[in-house]
C-alpha cells in the first residue's frame, strides 16, 4: 500500500503502470469529466465516482487489479489491513474481481489529492467516515496486476 499526495508522484517513477496513471491523475482536471467508467489503456480504466461517506464493516480485496484511489474533493476514511489479518468471507464476486470481508482494518483519512494504491495483498475499506457523512468525489483507477 501506499498513501500520499500527488505533490509527490515523481518518487514513483519506476513503477510502471502504476506511475502512468499517477500521472495521469495528477494531469487531468476530473471536476470537468462526468462520473462513468472510461477506458484509460489497455492494461488500465478508471472510474469517476461521488457518494457520502458512510460507516462500514465490510472490506474488500482484488486479485487482478492494483486500485488507485484519488479523492478529488471531500474527506474520507479508508481502513487498511494486509491480506494476511484476522477476517471472514462475507462473499465473492470473482467475476466482478472483488471478495469482501469483515476484518479489522487501522483507518487512513484522505483529503483533496491525497491518494493510496492498494495491491492485491492490501485488504481496504473505502468510502467509510468517523464522523458525519461528507461528500466525496473519487477517482478509482484500475491497473492490472
Amino acid at each position: 500500500m501506499i498513501f500520499d499526495s500527488l505533490k509527490h508522484i515523481d518518487n514513483y517513477n519506476g513503477i510502471g503502470n502504476v506511475y502512468e496513471a499517477l500521472k495521469f491523475l495528477a494531469e487531468t482536471d476530473f471536476s470537468a469529466i462526468e462520473l462513468g467508467k472510461y477506458t484509460l489503456n489497455d492494461d488500465s480504466y478508471y472510474m469517476v465516482q461521488e457518494y457520502d461517506t458512510k460507516q462500514k464493516t465490510v472490506s474488500e480485496v482484488h486479485e487482478k487489479y492494483i486500485d488507485i484511489q484519488l479523492l478529488v474533493s471531500g474527506e474520507e476514511v479508508i481502513g487498511v489491513a494486509p491480506i494476511e489479518c484476522e477476517k471472514e468471507l462475507v462473499d465473492a464476486k470473482p467475476e466482478k474481481d472483488v471478495w469482501h470481508y469483515t476484518c479489522a482494518t487501522q483507518p487512513m483519512t484522505l483529503r483533496a489529492g491525497d491518494f493510496m494504491v492498494l495491491y492485491p495483498s492490501d485488504i481496504h475499506m473505502p468510502g467509510a467516515t468517523l464522523g458525519e457523512p461528507v461528500a466525496c468525489r473519487k477517482v478509482v483507477v484500475k491497473v492490472k496486476a
